[in-house]
């Protein structure tokens, strides 16, 4: 259930995250939802903080972590990256 919250900010704060907000085709209180979300999952320690895409979250956990070196895949990664 939403619920009408009231804040008092300065003014140029104010100004420049409308146009923030704007540019990332946000309402003001969807941004500033998902701040306050962000800061709970980091304060909490919820290993959801890490994963901040739609698309992140919907494959999380199909990789079995035995079978994955995350290092090697980084560098290889960064080797194509980098050499092509």
């Amino acid at each position: 259930m939403d619920t009408k919250l009231t804040l008092r900010l300065d003014k140029e704060i104010i100004e420049r995250i409308k146009i923030y907000a704007s540019k990332q085709q946000k309402s003001l209180s969807a941004l500033t939802e998902e701040l306050y979300k962000s800061f709970l999952m980091k304060s909490t320690g919820s290993s959801e903080s890490e994963i901040r895409s739609p698309i992140a979250k919907k494959y999380k956990g199909i990789i079995n972590s035995t079978d994955f070196d995350e290092d090697a895949q980084k560098l290889s990664y960064l080797r194509d990256k980098h050499l092509s």
